[in-house]
């Protein structure tokens, strides 16, 4: 029976797996409402269907009894529908991968588990067995975990957003809020400390102060030039040194010592960014919700395009964005589009 389970499993799982990576992606469909919920339940039935002939073919042909048969197709459709609950944002690309994979990987755990046990060996062997066992559960653990954000990021229909997609940013008024932006920086290069904190004294809001934290580092010569750099331009600038926390402990010195009484809103800004002139204008006016606690601002990398490597990079900080970013990304993806005709990354 074992046995039947892990083959139904390594078919599933590698024909679901081929579906979700070679399938092309869903078109640009509704993804709200009980009819794109309905539609994603039907078609993740249907898919389970298929991949139960499939297996029920597979297993066939390997002269499998006609009861492991069975209850082979029957797990596998048990286990599919377990997680619908959990997988109905998804297409039913993500969701039979997702079903299918952890199914085979406790098949194939219980496979040798049993097998370990039920095969004679001597005890110093089984305890070794067992061990290395306990290694393949661990395996699968950070499989799975992986396997989910990997089906969420090209499965997913529906982002879950506190803002919703086509919210809009509401006009700046007289009660702007003042925001107090916070850029920290460890040993970084002075000119790109500079660049940034530059930027950021371009942007199109009235009422913001800049607050530069150097944190530990080393080399005088490259905090010194940004210290220089900001009392010539009026902003604000503290070296730490030998101060505990690394990054969180900086900002919190910021927070606490250096901020103006005056602030109602923070903003967190690494030091090799480069913001937008309207990143405040446009983010600011969203907390005017008071079930907005903070928000995540997309980001964009530039020569992206040179390189492999920098490319899976690039569509990987895309899936962050893609799920967890204001409706600011999608208005941004939306420009790049009017712009040039080009396409976002998937799950965007």
């Amino acid at each position: 029976m074992l046995a039947a389970f892990l083959v139904a499993g390594l078919v599933a799982g590698v024909l679901s797996t081929l579906a979700l990576l070679a399938l092309p992606a869903p078109g640009n469909s509704r993804a709200y409402g009980w009819w794109p919920w309905s539609r994603r339940l039907l078609l993740a039935l249907v898919a389970t269907a298929v991949i139960d002939g499939a297996v029920a073919g597979v297993l066939s042909g390997l002269g499998a009894t006609h009861r492991n048969l069975l209850v082979s197709v029957a797990a596998i459709t048990v286990a599919s529908l377990v997680w619908l609950p959990f997988t109905r944002r998804w297409t039913a690309r993500g969701h039979v991968c997702w079903s299918a994979t952890v199914f085979l990987f406790v098949a194939y755990l219980a496979f040798m588990l049993n097998w370990t046990f039920s095969s004679g060996l001597p005890l110093g062997t089984e305890i070794g067995g067992l061990f290395l066992w306990a290694l393949e559960l661990f395996a699968a653990f950070l499989g799975t975990a992986y396997l989910w954000e990997l089906c969420d990021a090209l499965g997913t229909e529906h982002w879950r957003r506190r803002i919703e997609r086509g919210a809009e940013t509401q006009e700046l008024h007289v009660a702007t809020p003042f925001v107090s932006l916070h850029v920290p920086a460890h040993n970084e290069p002075p000119d790109m400390v500079i660049e940034t904190l530059e930027r950021l004294r371009q942007l199109d809001y009235p009422s913001y102060e800049i607050i530069a934290i150097d944190d530990n580092t080393e080399d005088e010569a490259l905090w010194r030039s940004v210290q220089e750099w900001c009392a010539a331009h009026d902003v604000k600038f503290q070296h730490l040194d030998d101060w505990p926390g690394y990054k969180s402990g900086a900002l919190n010195y910021a927070l606490r010592n250096m901020t103006d009484p005056r602030t109602e809103l923070i903003g967190v800004v690494d030091s090799d960014y480069q913001m937008e002139p309207d990143f405040l204008r446009r983010c600011a006016p969203l907390f005017a919700d008071d079930s907005v606690g903070f928000i995540q601002a997309p980001q964009d990398y530039r020569g992206w395009q040179s390189a492999p490597y920098y490319r899976r990079l690039y569509y990987s900080y895309a899936y962050f964005f893609a799920s967890l970013a204001t409706v600011a990304q999608r208005a941004r993806w939306r420009d790049l589009r009017r712009d040039d005709g080009a396409d976002p990354p998937p799950g965007t």
